[in-house]
């Protein structure tokens, strides 16, 4: 804990924490008693924002004995304008967790089943929607086990030519969305999978959700937020749409230093797969609403309804894992230009969440890790993780980095979590997404050398050695990784591809 007090002290941020009643300024460490918390936000923001792509950075912490919010750095490089308790973010995806959360309240009140034919709550005829005549139920939406799209017409075959101008492409297409263009996209879809059989995300499935609620209980979507979750969790900083004056506190999103356009919401359309903007104390609210576990919303909104391995499973738009620690709960939304991490666990009692105005290429991890390097630092139990142990040295040198993890393996096996191979994992892709790739191959090889039965070490190190242009070796892993998880549909992909490029 030294080193970070004495990194704490060099850091030049804008902060502002809150206790349980009203907010309060930081004062200096050296005029109060060390709060470790605070210490551990800090440092692991200060740790993010050595990438020179993020500018600006939110964390809102949630623990049994106090509530934190923090703010750092500038919402526009050369501004000096930090972002505040009032600065709202577009939380992207997290979205589907309020959307699903809706979807349990609807089945406890019997305004729907899980095993519903979706078609019960559209309007014509929607033949198209089953395959070998098994259509698509609820239960398949909220999974994203339905076999729909990944998203509105027109976009998905956007993301096959990714370049910068992708988000602007996306955006002109999205601005111009309509129900109808909704409805008629349904009509066209023709399903290729049995529903419930295979996972596909679909941000097309959990915006056709919002409709589905809404006819259900003949009522709009923002009125039943408004109803089943911002009024009983306290929540008053949320919302889909921001009047003019609202809308001079949303943080505008950067990729590469470039601004981006916000994710366009037609006034036909209701947003339920991602278009929800939040503020850091209001997420703070939403953590303490879902951590509740007296509410039966809550209860049914964690229910396992798809079972994905023995340590993970997806309830109401939930993605839900186990560690050795106990089960928790999270979601990743990203928008064009920024990024939100939101995680909740109830075995500690305690919720984080990370927000930032970037999309840049490394941003996504680098949040992430801040969620991460929080928990590690302040959870009351558990082991440490050893990725974090060992990310630093790694970083400087990665040789330093494998000798240091192997010391600690020897040493302190108890103390570390050795046993949970996307440690490493995570520590590869990090080394990966900053340029630096065979130091991520010499990551993703110790890996394979620690867990050489696990699927997923193979194909990280097959995508290593593809990005460093050894498709011998690539295509040797990926087909590895396959042959030890047969439905790693990713390592099937790769192989076809490595094989046409070498042809």
């Amino acid at each position: 804990m030294k080193n970070k007090i004495i990194s704490l002290l060099i850091i030049i941020v804008f902060i502002s924490c809150k206790n349980e009643k009203d907010p309060v300024k930081s004062e200096p460490l050296q005029n109060k008693e060390v709060d470790s918390v605070q210490v551990s936000i800090d440092t692991n923001a200060a740790l993010a924002l050595k990438d020179s792509s993020i500018t600006s950075l939110s964390v809102a912490v949630y623990t049994k004995e106090k509530e934190y919010t923090a703010h750092y750095g500038e919402l526009e490089k050369g501004k000096a304008n930090p972002p505040t308790d009032q600065t709202f973010y577009e939380i992207g995806s997290v979205t589907k967790t309020f959307t699903g959360t809706l979807v349990a309240q609807a089945v406890l009140d019997g305004k729907l089943s899980l095993d519903d034919d979706i078609r019960k709550y559209l309007k014509g005829d929607y033949d198209n929607l089953k395959y070998n005549g098994n259509p698509i139920l609820i239960k398949h939406i909220i999974t994203h086990t339905s076999s729909l799209p990944k998203n509105n017409k027109g976009i998905d075959e956007l993301f096959e030519n990714r370049d910068d101008s992708l988000a602007f492409r996306v955006h002109e297409i999205e601005k111009e969305y309509t129900k109808e263009k909704l409805f008629n996209h349904l009509k066209e879809i023709t399903l290729d999978t049995l529903p419930g059989e295979k996972y596909g995300y679909s941000n097309l499935g959990a915006n056709l959700m919002g409709h589905i609620l809404e006819t259900a209980y003949e009522r709009t979507y923002p009125e039943l937020l408004e109803q089943f979750i911002f009024k009983p969790s306290g929540m008053t900083q949320t919302k889909m749409r921001l009047n003019a004056e609202e809308k001079k506190r949303l943080a505008r999103g950067y990729n590469k230093g470039v601004l981006m356009p916000s994710l366009p919401l037609p006034e036909t359309l209701l947003g339920a797969a991602g278009h929800l903007k939040s503020t850091m104390p209001d997420l703070i609210s939403y953590m303490k609403f879902q951590l509740d576990s007296t509410k039966k919303i809550v209860q049914e909104s964690h229910s396992k309804i798809l079972m994905l391995d023995e340590d993970e499973w997806i309830g109401y738009f939930w993605p839900i894992d186990k560690d050795s620690e106990g089960i928790y709960y999270s979601h990743h939304g990203g928008a064009f230009g920024t990024n939100t991490f939101f995680f909740v666990y109830p075995h500690f009692e305690m919720g984080i969440a990370v927000s930032t105005n970037s999309s840049s290429p490394g941003a996504t991890g680098n949040i992430r890790g801040v969620v991460e390097g929080i928990l590690d630092d302040i959870k009351p139990f558990g082991k440490k993780s050893i990725g974090r142990a060992i990310f630093q040295k790694c970083l400087d040198n990665v040789d330093d980095g494998i000798a240091y993890y192997k010391q600690l393996r020897k040493d302190q096996l108890e103390t570390y979590n050795f046993e949970n191979e996307f440690e490493l994992n995570s520590v590869g892709y990090t080394l990966l997404n900053r340029g630096k790739i065979e130091d991520a191959i010499k990551i993703f090889e110790l890996s394979v050398s620690v867990f050489p039965s696990a699927s997923n070490p193979y194909d990280s190190l097959g995508e290593g050695y593809l990005e460093n242009k050894q498709y011998d070796l690539a295509l040797q892993n990926y087909k590895k990784s396959l042959a030890l998880d047969p439905t790693n549909e990713n390592a099937r992909v790769m192989i076809s591809k490595i094989e046409s490029i070498k042809q």
